[in-house]
């Protein structure tokens, strides 16, 4: 039977076999056949690697597997700054952050399962009552790990039924933030202007700067002008949470830093009573639009800077609804619109002032030259008219100012020429861009005949297109042609005229705090610009505004009648707009400055399609006027600069 060996032991006995045995006549087979040494190998590789993953488990990435599974029990929270506060001169708040409850909810901390998360959508949906498609929109383009903003004025109500489901909702939360409340957004709102939830392009450019999706951002007026400062800078807490995702305990914090307070240069008392007057005398005359803005001409500072119709401004911070939105957009007198730096108008008569520096500076004209002041004069075949249906006679030219004399200036400009013209025109600020901490200023325009040439659009520049003619000289001459300017571009111009020729960048920011009521700016005189005048030219075109509102002339009789001392320069000016041609609608004007030996104030009223300047912009400056000297003290001080 082959070769068995049997070995005796203390304990038994063990039988060692032989290499093979045959059993049978039968020829065995090795024990250890290939598969099973290859079963085995494969076996001792997995356990090999399953060691070495394990041994890598424990020993290199146990403190990164330590993180995730703290990230399992420990949130992080944003928490967000409040936004600076916007002060009055005086230190009267005009913005408020006013505390409200809003959920938030983290994608990323979401049940995976699909049907659990509509569920969970379809409950906050229900909850907040925001549409269910929207929440799946904001959700699909959300970052996992970010707070997705649901809602972000919740009202008692809603705050007492999410809590109660709170801890069935995954990734939820409720935090507590600030609203931007406006004060008197219709007088103040196209000032201060308001913010809104980042949108798709404001969060690309603003993220690298660490914005994140849903913050309120400024729009427009000094919100956005001024949104770096007012922005603070946000905090952030880690807290533990139980597995039904409420707050156990915070583990670290660092808290926000609220953003800068903005002192303006507005003085509130006087945007009231500007927005008051501009409002009453569209009513009385029966106009829907127009501005007013108030300056300071040795410093530059905006006292009051008013643009009607206004809009509230409160509406856009708690999220316009549709059908609001389309009813500003739909309103034919455009409140959307800041008239006072956007709105751009042919000047008129307000812009003799400009013709008459540069005839007197150029030499063409000087205070004692007299020229006539026919009904009407003609011009290559074309009549240009005054206003007057007779002669005025002959007059210098603090007189043609005085009485507004259009044919006296057409022969001024046309000795003048256009490109001069244009030069003294921008000299004085037209046709810039006023540098104030807002965006949306507009410059206007300064026409001449190379300008007509670029813009005329045909390919033959000989063609009458393109032609400058002497017409569009003499008619720039009286601020028309396709002369256009701004109130705010008025009322610097007219601060110019107020200083003796200092044309100043204009201001909104009186100074800036940081949250720990440092000083941390202040305002600053700029000088833009010098008009290229002598002091003895700048005083013969002062004499002729000074003229225009003492008597005899008739634009004393409101200054009489208001009991208002006529103690300055004033000019009125009723535009054409619309076309060319007589019988064309018109603007209104009145620019003035007080008091004539040392300004003040200077200031530019505006009414859209106001026929008569004299009795319908006039009246506005003069009641303006009014109140500023009745609070003059009060309104230049301002709230003193604390030394440090």
């Amino acid at each position: 039977m082959g070769d068995l060996r049997l070995a005796l032991g203390a304990r038994g006995c063990v039988i060692e076999p032989a290499r093979s045995v045959e059993l049978g006549g039968i020829t065995a087979r090795p024990r250890w056949s290939t598969r099973m040494v290859a079963a085995a190998g494969v076996a001792v590789l997995v356990l090999g690697l399953l060691a070495l993953k394990l041994a890598q488990l424990q020993v290199y990435d146990s403190r990164a597997l330590a993180g995730i599974a703290r990230a399992n029990t420990i949130h992080h929270i944003v928490l967000e700054a409040d936004r600076g506060i916007i002060y009055d001169r005086h230190g009267v708040p005009l913005v408020q952050n006013m505390p409200v409850w809003a959920l938030q909810v983290v994608p990323g901390d979401m049940p995976a399962d699909a049907r659990a998360r509509a569920s969970e959508l379809a409950l906050l949906a229900t909850l907040t009552g925001r549409p269910e498609e929207d929440l799946y929109a904001a959700f699909a383009t959300s970052d996992a790990f970010l707070p997705v903003h649901v809602s972000a004025d919740l009202t008692d109500a809603q705050v007492l039924a999410i809590s109660e489901k709170l801890p069935g909702l995954p990734g939820a939360s409720l935090t507590n933030h600030g609203v931007r409340t406006y004060v008197d957004p219709l007088v103040f709102g196209h000032v201060l202007g308001y913010v809104g939830p980042l949108n798709d392009q404001d969060l690309m450019r603003l993220r690298p700067r660490g914005y994140l999706p849903g913050e309120m951002v400024g729009k427009v007026g000094v919100e956005a002008g001024l949104e770096s400062l007012l922005r603070g800078t946000n905090g952030w807490e880690d807290v533990e949470v139980d597995a039904r995702g409420r707050i156990v305990k915070a583990i670290a914090v660092q808290p926000p830093v609220a953003g800068h307070s903005i002192y303006l240069t507005i003085d509130a008392s006087l945007q009231n009573s500007a927005a008051q007057a501009l409002a009453a005398g569209l009513r009385r005359d029966g106009k829907t639009a127009g501005a007013a803005v108030v300056v300071d001409p040795q410093s530059g500072e905006v006292l009051a800077m008013v643009s009607l119709p206004g809009y509230d401004t409160n509406l856009f911070t708690r999220g316009i609804s549709r059908a609001d939105y389309n009813k500003l957009l739909a309103d034919p007198d455009r409140p959307l619109l800041n008239r006072a730096i956007a709105g751009q108008y042919a000047p008129g008569s307000t812009f003799k002032m400009v013709t008459a520096t540069a005839g007197l500076q150029e030499g063409k004209i000087t205070p004692q030259t007299m020229l006539g002041c026919p009904s009407y004069l003609s011009y290559g075949g074309w009549i240009y008219h005054n206003w007057a249906s007779y002669d005025l006679g002959a007059m210098n030219v603090a007189k043609a100012l005085a009485v507004s004399c259009d044919t006296f200036f057409y022969q001024v400009a046309a000795m003048v020429g256009d490109i001069t013209l244009a030069r003294y025109a921008r000299a004085f600020g037209f046709g810039q861009a006023k540098r104030i901490e807002m965006p949306g200023v507009q410059p206007g325009l300064v026409p001449d005949r190379i300008w007509k040439e670029l813009t005329c659009g045909v390919a033959d520049l000989n063609s009458d297109a393109c032609r400058w003619t002497l017409g569009d000289t003499i008619t720039f001459g009286i601020g028309q042609s396709a002369l256009l300017t701004t109130p705010l571009n008025q009322a610097v111009y007219a601060a110019a005229l107020a200083n003796g020729g200092v044309v100043l960048s204009p201001t909104l920011v009186h100074s800036v705090r940081d949250a720990s009521g440092h000083v941390t700016a202040t305002q600053q005189r700029q000088v833009v610009d010098r008009v290229p005048a002598s002091v003895a030219n700048l005083q013969a075109v002062r004499e002729g505004m000074r003229e225009e509102i003492n008597r005899p002339y008739n634009m004393n009789y409101w200054f009489r009648a208001a009991g208002v001392p006529a103690d300055g320069g004033g000019k009125t000016g009723t535009a054409q707009w619309g076309g060319s041609g007589l019988n064309l609608p018109t603007h209104a004007w009145f620019v003035f400055f007080g008091p004539f030996a040392q300004p003040d104030v200077a200031m530019s009223i505006f009414v859209e399609k106001g026929e008569l300047s004299e009795v319908q912009a006039a009246p506005i400056g003069v009641q303006i006027m009014k109140f500023f000297n009745a609070n003059r003290a009060a309104i230049v001080a301002a709230t003193p600069v604390p030394k440090l």
